[in-house]
């Protein structure tokens, strides 16, 4: 059974809202919260395992975890974290309003998903121009509480809500294709990761994503490396390794099956680069997941 965190862990006294800063180094077991969490990667990057999917965490990604879910971070290199926890009550009476806003719908809402209202979209890449205004408001929720002036506990409901708003336009912005420009975060960097995403399992080169973006390879190259603090070869790598890892604990396909379905060339160069990224090759991590 996982262990299970409480609020009284972190909130000695006030509201339940409050920053856990966090610095994760290989691999943190699975947990689960008695409270909402919404986690911001500042620094570095994770596997992270949440509802049978891993996914490749980076820099600049932010995403929420429900009360009761349960979720893991894998293989995490100098991983940077801020936490915010909160309790859903701290809203008071704008929580059934704020419920119905996008992104929200799916964090504080309890209807069921549908075709038009997909609930399993939470991943969010902030783009470069939002990521200080996220750190700021995030750090000022730290310091209300930290600093507890004349009204703190105001102030701490205040800036959750304000928070919470910025995520929904965050998400809004995300997935409405109108908003996406050629000359910001999305329009270079974000159709990277979309096209990585559906054709990972292909042999994708440079050329293919400098055609997804109108860049020349070289300029694309520095565009990605900027936001991600790596190369789209690097990224690539890691998230079919992210997809190999889930296959291998979901499924029983062979060693040989997973390599062909991530994109790999061969067994041997993929047992490699598996063993390089994980720490074990495919065979002996499937093993240890299954124990």
């Amino acid at each position: 059974m996982s262990e299970v965190f409480r609020h009284e862990d972190y909130v000695s006294d006030g509201p339940v809202v409050a920053i856990v800063p966090a610095e994760h180094h290989g691999r943190i077991r699975a947990h689960s919260h008695e409270f909402y969490e919404i986690v911001y990667v500042v620094d570095g990057f994770t596997l992270h395992s949440a509802g049978g999917a891993i996914n490749l965490l980076v820099a600049g990604d932010l995403f929420f975890v429900r009360p009761g879910e349960e979720h893991s971070y894998i293989n995490a290199y100098q991983t940077k974290l801020y936490n915010l926890i909160f309790n859903a009550a701290e809203l008071g009476s704008l929580e059934p309003e704020m419920a119905l806003l996008p992104g929200l719908d799916d964090m504080l809402g309890d209807a069921p998903a549908s075709e038009d209202s997909p609930r399993s979209i939470r991943l969010l890449h902030v783009p470069m121009h939002e990521r200080r205004n996220i750190e700021s408001s995030l750090l000022a929720i730290e310091a209300e509480r930290g600093n507890r002036r004349t009204g703190w506990e105001t102030v701490l409901r205040v800036r959750l809500a304000a928070f919470l708003l910025r995520y929904s336009r965050l998400y809004a912005d995300q997935w409405d294709s109108r908003t996406i420009s050629a000359d910001d975060y999305y329009g270079y960097v974000y159709r990277i990761l979309a096209y990585v995403d559906t054709h990972y399992s292909e042999n994708i080169t440079m050329n293919d994503l400098s055609a997804v973006t109108g860049l020349s390879p070289d300029y694309m190259t520095r565009k990605f490396k900027s936001a991600l603090h790596m190369t789209p070869s690097e990224y690539v790598r890691k998230f079919r390794i992210a997809r190999a890892m889930e296959l291998l604990c979901t499924t029983e396909l062979s060693v040989a099956a997973v390599a062909e379905r991530t994109g790999f060339s061969d067994v041997s160069l993929f047992s490699r680069v598996f063993k390089q990224a994980v720490g074990l090759p495919p065979a002996s991590y499937r093993k240890n997941a299954a124990e």
